[in-house]
Parts: C-alpha cells; structure tokens; sequence
C-alpha cells in the first residue's frame, strides 16, 4: 500500500440565505424510526446534487425548485424547497423488509455478470463538478483540514483519464512544533483509482439486504497477501440491470502482522495498518449511466517513536468526495497535476464562492477544531498554524 496522505479544512459559518438566483437549505435528515441521522443521503434534482454528513446535516444549492431524497433501504422522498423550508427535520421511512438465512447458491454467475457489465454501465466520458474534504488526525485529534471545490473530467477510453480543474479552495492546520512529522497525501490518480480485487482469487456469499432490488454480496480473498492480510469487501447491485451501485473494500485485517518502513533520508519508521474505501455510483438522469457520485477513504499509519520522535503516532486521514451535479460534456481547463499530493494545492480562499455552493457542512468535531486553531493562534512557540483564510 501507498503511505497515506491528509488534509486539511478550515471552518466557515455558512450562509443559508436564498438568492436572487439560487435556491439554498440546510436541514438534518434522520431515520423515522430510530431518530438517528442518516449519512450518504443522496438529495438532488435534475442539475444538482450533494449527500448528508456523519450528522445528517446537509447542504443544497440549485436554481430548480425540486429536491430529493434517496438512500439504499429507504423510501424516496419527491418534494420541494419551499415544502422543506417548513421542516426542521428530514424523516426517512425505512423499507420493509423481512430477514432470511444466507444464500449461498448461484452467487458466482450473478456476481461475474455485474462485473462484466460494470464498465458498461458506466459512463465512458463525462464531466462532473465535485468537493472534496480531507481531515487528518493525530492520535484521534484533527490537525489538517481542507476542502476542494473543482470540475474533474473521466474519460475511460484514455490512458491519463482523470483531469482535474481546481475552481476554489479552503484550509487550514494546527502542529505541535516538537513533534512535526512530515506526511506524504495521496494524488488525484490515487484517490479515483482504488484497489481492486482479482475475481478468481475470492469467494463469493449472499447476504440478506434490506431492499428487494438490490442484491448484497461479500467478497472476501482465498490467501493472505504478501503482508498477511486478507481482503474484504461487498458489492450491492441493482438486481435489473446489474449495476453496482456500492463497492466497499478493506485491505487490512491483522495490522500487527504488517511489516515497518523507513521515511528516506530518516530512521523513522511507519507502516499502514488501516485501509478502506466506500465507493457510490449513481445513475445519470440524463445519460441513464453510472457515475461515481460520493466515495469515502479511510486510513490509517503509525510512526513509530524514535531519537527524532518522543512517542509513536496514529495519523488517520478520511477524504470525503461527492460530486455536485449530474455529469456533463463539459470540457474544463485542467490546472492541477492528478500525480501531485492534493495538499499541494494553492488557491486564494473566496468566501462569496463557498457561500453558493453545495458542500459538506461542518460536523462538531470540526468546529471544535476551529475554535481550537483561534484560540491557539497567537502561541507560535508551541504551534505552526498553516492556511489560507
């Protein structure tokens, strides 16, 4: 595995006034049931799109008046802004659905038709707008943020098929000067090119799923890889036209068993011991093909303590990207490299941007974060503050 790679976010308090020439809402959706927020929420119209955070907060900007509501296992929601401007509250109704034992029989064909079927399915060629969140942490506690705006191309019929155009950008960090560690974050290439699976060499099981269109399916390697790991993961597909719809992958399940590196030109020594990815594919309105509308990365690296370093550290880096409208043939103006780690990104913040754009609005725990930077703004002995609003 690549070693990993983080960002950083910066806090704004968002603006949720209507404009002139845009319509804007931000709500909590929960499920009706158990009153728990729903992350991944899908809420869209036919140009716009953005999805619910860990909170079940969300964010939607559009100049059409309609706006909805999906999830996997939930009744769709078809409504308007003005109706949700009355609600505090989003309540999704689970689906009905009764459990059954495991099935084992018939997993191989179905499996291996969707996976033949899965480029085909997807759009060859299109053009998405997208925002992209980073958060790292140390030991547990957010040190960088970032959050990217920008349209990225895919064109699958060519060998460099990702292009990126960077439209604005946010960040900000906070360090303990005695124990600044240099981390290396991951590119563009890297983050829309996540490992895959090789089919001969994994089995194959049915699971009960709580929506009787879609289909769940574990995957899980025969053999250990070269570190000792077996990977993991399922597929939900749509049982009409075998679409995935959602891929998830582990690559780790006995860290301890992962063998140490060394940091060039140091004697500090790291290794990864926590990798995933939770990949969403969504269906065009328009196109009536998939694309990669929302994906989660989650990993993890410890560094060990030496002459250099006091103690051993725990960086976790999430990255968090959805895409903000139905795709497009859009051609962008690429200006950033997809093989150069993405905190290298430089961009002037624009808050009149942000203010009209659908986004991931901030957790808690990130505004914790950002009280914590201004209340420490000022110990430049202690702390290295990096940003750029």
């Amino acid at each position: 595995m690549n070693t990993i790679s983080l960002t950083i976010l910066f806090g704004l308090i968002f603006s949720f006034a209507s404009s002139s020439q845009s319509l804007k809402v931000a709500k909590i959706i929960v499920d009706k049931s158990n009153k728990q927020p729903l992350e991944y929420v899908n809420i869209y119209n036919e140009k716009d799109n953005s999805v619910s955070n860990t909170d079940g907060l969300f964010i939607f900007v559009s100049d059409k008046k309609e706006i909805n509501f999906n999830l996997l296992g939930y009744i769709p929601i078809e409504t308007t802004f003005e109706r949700i401007e009355k609600q505090d509250t989003i309540f999704m109704q689970p689906k009905i659905f009764e459990l059954k034992d495991v099935v084992v029989t018939n997993v191989d064909p179905f499996i291996k038709k969707a996976l033949d079927k899965w480029s085909g399915n997807l759009i060859s060629n299109y053009t998405s707008n997208f925002f992209l969140r980073n958060v790292l942490r140390s030991d547990s506690v957010i040190v960088k943020l970032q959050d990217i705006y920008g349209k990225k191309n895919k064109n699958y019929a060519q060998k460099e098929n990702t292009k990126i155009e960077i439209l604005n950008m946010r960040k900000i960090g906070l360090f303990e000067k005695k124990n600044r560690i240099d981390l290396i974050f991951p590119d563009f290439n890297e983050f829309f090119s996540p490992p895959f699976f090789i089919i001969d060499k994994c089995t194959f099981s049915d699971v009960d799923y709580k929506d009787v269109d879609y289909r769940k399916v574990l995957f899980e390697s025969k053999e250990k890889d070269g570190w000792g790991q077996i990977v993991k993961g399922y597929f939900i597909i749509n049982r009409n036209d075998y679409a995935i719809v959602e891929y998830y992958i582990t690559m780790y399940d006995n860290p301890e068993a992962v063998p140490y590196k060394k940091i060039l030109l140091s004697g500090t020594q790291y290794r990864t011991i926590k990798y995933s990815r939770l990949m969403h594919f969504t269906k065009s309105v328009v196109l009536n093909k998939y694309y990669l509308s929302n994906s989660k990365l989650d990993s993890e690296v410890e560094v060990l303590a030496d002459t250099r370093i006091e103690k051993t550290f725990y960086y976790n880096l999430t990255m968090y990207y959805f895409a903000t409208n139905d795709p497009t043939n859009e051609i962008i103006n690429s200006n950033f490299p997809v093989d150069k780690d993405i905190f290298k990104v430089k961009f002037p913040f624009s808050e009149k941007f942000w203010n009209n754009q659908n986004q991931l609005p901030l957790t808690n725990e990130l505004e914790d974060f950002l009280k914590k930077v201004s209340e420490n703004r000022d110990k430049k002995k202690e702390y290295e503050i990096i940003g750029n609003f």
